[in-house]
């Protein structure tokens, strides 16, 4: 009996993974807050540049078209300002698209209507330029914690402007909160508690798997099916040591890595994000009200309290 179960199980599994390689996930990678999160006192330049060269090694291992998304303010900085912007031509080097994450990342919640058109006009500058020998291409724009307007007036008002200048806002299905680990994990490098350090990989890659999971469940309960994910990460010192390992355990999940267009021009991602609020949730949680249900997303995971406590220390 024990035999046959497992025949059973064994016949199954193989026939899951036949259909994984006829049908395959598919994701678009997107990393935010580029050049480089600093973190604590640690000097930037060295960590920006040891980070973009570790994250695109990684991108090209794995064949994954990324789209970055820029702080230009970051690049301000007395004698650093050419050695910043080589960091962002290092990524149009590897392949990458960059798009607009505002000038300095501001909350949206905060602002005027005219105060943040004015972010997106300055983060773009430097970023245009860069990218002309890569037109024409699609332009995308990330609101900072994906606020994107606590009243219908403001938010219709922001579309508006960014639709005139040509950029589509970019979605996302799968967000780690990586910047609670980053938070910890840089103060374990710099405290060289490589224990630590070594527990916060492993719980963030855990955590990373667990909520792709959840994404996988939940889509078919929207649209029927699942959907290609798009995955939200920021330019930080936990990617750089996790993200090999990240996308080794998406690829065994039976993702490939595509291009935001390619998610984009997916019939789920043209369903209309009618959400208004002060929060960010995933564009699924969004779409799933858009569309007038009432999926329960209470199995969301969130992130290790312990982890959460060490970032509530900061």
């Amino acid at each position: 009996m024990k035999f046959r179960t497992f025949v059973v199980f064994l016949l199954l599994g193989c026939g899951a993974q036949a259909q994984t390689r006829q049908n395959p996930r598919k994701m678009a990678v997107t990393i935010d807050d580029l050049p480089y999160v600093v973190m604590e006192d640690a000097p930037y330049l060295p960590n920006a540049q040891r980070v973009t060269t570790q994250i695109l090694r990684t991108l090209q291992t794995y064949h994954a078209p990324v789209v970055g998304f820029v702080n230009e303010a970051r690049l301000q900085a007395t004698g650093e300002f050419d050695a910043r912007v080589a960091l962002l031509q290092q990524w149009i080097n590897a392949g990458a698209i960059l798009g607009n994450h505002t000038y300095s990342h501001p909350d949206f919640n905060r602002l005027t209507i005219e105060q943040f058109e004015d972010e997106i006009i300055r983060g773009e500058i430097v970023t245009r330029r860069l990218m002309r020998s890569r037109e024409p291409f699609q332009l995308y724009f990330r609101h900072p914690m994906t606020h994107t307007g606590d009243t219908q007036a403001r938010k219709e008002a922001i579309e508006r402007f960014l639709a005139t200048r040509g950029y589509k806002v970019t979605p996302h299905t799968i967000e780690n909160s990586d910047f609670i680990f980053n938070v910890a994990y840089a103060r374990a490098l710099r405290n060289k508690d490589a224990a630590l350090a070594r527990s916060l990989r492993d719980a963030y890659l855990d955590f990373t798997i667990a909520a792709t999971e959840f994404a996988e469940q939940i889509s078919p309960q929207i649209f029927g099916r699942e959907v290609p994910q798009t995955l939200l990460v920021h330019a930080n010192d936990i990617n750089a040591d996790c993200l090999n390992e990240m996308l080794r355990r998406f690829v065994a999940r039976g993702y490939q890595f595509v291009t935001l267009d390619e998610t984009m021009a997916d019939p789920a991602y043209q369903t209309a994000d009618s959400y208004v609020g002060k929060t960010g949730p995933t564009w699924l949680w969004r779409w799933m009200k858009s569309k007038g249900m009432n999926v329960s997303f209470a199995a969301d995971p969130e992130p290790p309290q312990w982890v959460k406590d060490l970032y509530n220390r900061r």
